[in-house]
C-alpha cells in the first residue's frame, strides 16, 4: 500500500483545529498498553501535536516521537517539553537502541503497509510490544448521520470520511499480524464513551480531518457551511477507541 505523502502531512495547516477538536484517548487503554508491555524506553509513531503523548509521559521517563510534519512537532514540543522528538517519516527513522514499546494514535496507517510490521520489529526489544490505535466517530442521531454523510458524498468526500465506518483500520492491522510469526499474543480491545460537541468544535474536528483538508478551500468553506447549517446546537458522538496488541517474539 502506497502511502499519500502529501495528504499525510495536511494536518500541519491546522494545527489549532487539530489540538482543540481531536479527542485524546482513555486513561484505561494508557494503562493497559503500558501493563502489557515490559518496562524500558517507548517509541510513538505519529505523535501529531501530542494527543497520546502527553498521557504516556506521565507514566513513562523515556519516550521518544516521531513526527513527519514540523508544525505539529512545534505543538508537540511545547505542550510535551519533556520528551525526546525527531522530525521526519518513521520510514527514515534509525532507532539508536531497542524499544519495550512502540505505539502509533491515529497514524499507523500513514507508514508504508509494505514496510511497518518491519520497521516495528526492527525497532522493538525481544518480547517488546506494539500498540496501534484509532478514534472512531459515530454521530448518534442516525438521521443526522446520514445526512453529514450525503453531504459528504455531494462535495466527493466517499473515503476516510468523518462519517463513514474507520474500524476497517483495527481489521486491517489484525489480518496483517495474523499469519506474521515474528508476533505473537495478538490482542483487539475497543473503549466507548460519549461526548458532546459544540458546533463550532464539530466544525473544527471536520476540518481537521484529511478528507477535508485536501479539497481545495473553496469547496472546504462550502461544505463546512452546509454541515453547521446541519448540526444546528451541537451534535452528540458515541467515540470507539479501537486497540491491536501483539508482542514480538523473543
Amino acid at each position: 500500500m502506497t502511502v499519500d505523502r502529501e495528504r499525510s502531512v495536511v494536518f500541519g495547516e491546522a494545527v489549532e483545529q487539530y489540538e482543540s477538536a481531536r479527542p485524546g484517548y482513555p486513561a484505561r487503554l494508557v494503562a493497559e498498553v503500558l501493563d502489557y508491555a515490559p518496562p524500558g524506553p517507548v517509541l510513538e509513531v505519529g505523535a501529531g501535536t501530542g494527543k497520546a503523548t502527553a498521557a504516556f509521559a506521565l507514566r513513562t521517563a523515556d519516550l521518544t516521537c516521531v513526527e513527519p510534519d514540523p508544525r505539529m512537532a512545534a505543538a508537540l514540543r511545547a505542550k510535551c517539553p519533556g520528551v525526546r522528538v525527531e522530525i521526519g517519516i518513521f520510514e527514515e527513522y534509525v532507532p539508536d537502541r531497542p524499544f519495550s514499546l512502540l505505539y502509533s494514535a491515529q497514524a499507523w496507517h500513514w507508514v508504508d503497509g509494505e514496510t511497518r510490521w518491519d520497521l516495528a520489529h526492527a525497532a522493538l526489544a525481544p518480547s517488546g510490544a506494539v500498540a496501534v490505535f484509532w478514534n472512531r466517530y459515530g454521530i448518534t442521531d442516525p438521521g443526522l448521520r446520514d445526512a453529514l454523510a450525503a453531504v459528504d458524498a455531494r462535495y466527493g468526500v466517499t473515503t476516510s470520511s468523518l462519517h463513514s465506518d474507520t474500524s476497517v483500520r483495527t481489521r486491517a492491522a489484525r489480518h496483517e499480524l495474523t499469519d506474521d510469526p515474528r508476533f505473537t499474543d495478538l490482542d483487539q480491545r475497543a473503549y466507548t464513551r460519549t461526548d458532546r460537541y459544540e458546533p463550532a468544535r464539530y466544525l473544527d474536528l471536520v476540518r481537521s480531518i484529511s478528507a477535508y483538508r485536501i479539497l481545495d478551500p473553496g469547496t472546504r468553506d462550502a461544505l463546512v457551511r452546509d454541515v453547521a447549517a446541519l448540526v444546528g446546537d451541537g451534535v452528540d458522538l458515541t467515540l470507539v477507541t479501537d486497540l491491536t496488541l501483539a508482542r514480538r517474539r523473543a
